[in-house]
């Protein structure tokens, strides 16, 4: 279980992210949510569903008791340009990069939240209902609402002056 733990860290620390706010914390709550399970292996049943959303909602609920603990809100994730790219397009890559943190900061936490379970992770919707402990009707409607409220937030931000 180790070795799966550490493969799902990535996605776990995505995800804590957009839930804390900063990358620091997001660290501490997966460390956390990581030295939790790994003191208690018996706590994961696998006749009741797959590790990742098992482990996901873990995470998920450290990071909720930590941010009820400091009462700070959530920023999004930093920025991942292609260093790759030349110069016009890391620029623009670090532009659209940019106006989409504004926009993800500007939606609300739980939308925060299954945008990057479903878009970033690429969780299924079985999943992501798992994780957040909803039916998966009601992952399909929460999602379509907060892809909506991105895109407002988004074309808002590019309509601004100055930004």
């Amino acid at each position: 279980m180790r070795r799966e733990l550490a493969d799902l860290g990535n996605g776990a620390h995505a995800l804590a992210i957009q839930i804390m706010g900063n990358t620091d914390d997001a660290a501490d709550a997966v460390q956390d949510a990581l030295t939790t399970v790994l003191e208690r292996p018996s706590a994961y049943q696998p006749t009741k569903g797959p590790l990742r959303p098992w482990f996901l909602r873990v995470v998920r609920n450290r990071c909720i008791d930590l941010l009820r603990r400091r009462k700070s809100g959530g920023t999004p994730v930093e920025e991942l340009a292609d260093p790759s790219a030349g110069p016009e397009r890391a620029a623009e890559i670090a532009d659209v990069t940019r106006l989409l943190q504004l926009a993800m900061s500007e939606i609300t936490p739980e939308q925060r939240q299954i945008v990057v379970l479903r878009d970033y992770l690429d969780l299924p919707y079985a999943e992501i209902a798992a994780v957040l402990k909803v039916a998966p009707g009601t992952v399909m409607s929460r999602l379509h609402r907060a892809r909506m409220a991105l895109a407002r937030a988004f074309k808002a931000i590019e309509e601004r002056p100055g930004e």
